[in-house]
């Protein structure tokens, strides 16, 4: 009950600081209560094994993707960022809005010349100090099993010149499976990986760099 009562005293006013002041990061920050609040109500762990990078707010953050709850987990116990998204989603009610104001990124999906500038898109926010993720697979796996990358990803970073930051997730499948809207109680593991810096990425072509990222997040899946 007392954390409750503080997210309403502490959390509201910050959130609406933060939209007045147009502070989209710092915003964010106020999901780790919120999520720490409903996490506990629902019986989730969430359990980081491993070191977040020092340089991890200047990176490009890819996951696989097991659940609806991966974002959740992933502000609750890493950091703020933006994603780079279907661009439909920036299309519903509130929901869209929110990812406008957190400067996340609207992807078309096959539409290669509308997508020309996200790798600009890209270097401009992580140049704010705003890390970008995105979700390799493209969809939710039903199983926990990592599901084929898609190669558009690849090219954005390659052309960007940016570092990339693997990140695994395991057992949010169970915890919030993709077929029904069940939320179950249990822990999620999050695994961070060695950064891939810029540097390396350079003498890689993207079908490289796709393989390199496959085999660090897949690892502790296998």
């Amino acid at each position: 009950m007392f954390v409750i009562i503080g997210l309403v005293i502490v959390v509201l006013p910050w959130l609406l600081y933060c939209v007045i002041f147009r502070k989209p990061q710092k915003l964010m920050l106020a999901c780790k209560p919120f999520f720490a609040v409903l996490f506990f109500l629902f019986g989730i762990k969430v359990k980081l094994e491993g070191n977040l990078p020092e340089q991890g707010k200047a990176c490009f953050m890819l996951c696989n993707h097991q659940s609806f709850i991966d974002v959740p987990v992933i502000l609750y116990k890493i950091f703020p960022f933006a994603f780079l998204a279907k661009k439909s989603l920036f299309k519903i009610p509130y929901f869209g809005q929110a990812l406008a104001y957190t400067r996340s990124i609207p992807v078309e999906r096959g539409n290669h010349s509308a997508n020309a500038n996200l790798p600009k898109k890209v270097k401009q926010r992580l140049s704010e100090n705003f890390p970008v993720m995105a979700f390799p697979e493209g969809t939710r796996s039903e199983n926990g099993k990592l599901l084929p990358f898609k190669n558009g990803i690849f090219r954005i970073i390659k052309e960007a010149k940016v570092s990339v930051f693997p990140v695994t997730i395991m057992n949010a499948y169970k915890i919030m499976p993709k077929t029904g809207i069940a939320i179950y109680p249990g822990e999620i593991r999050i695994i961070p990986h060695e950064i891939i810096t810029a540097n390396e990425i350079e003498s890689l072509t993207h079908e490289q760099l796709k393989e390199m990222v496959n085999l660090r997040i897949a690892a502790p899946i296998l």
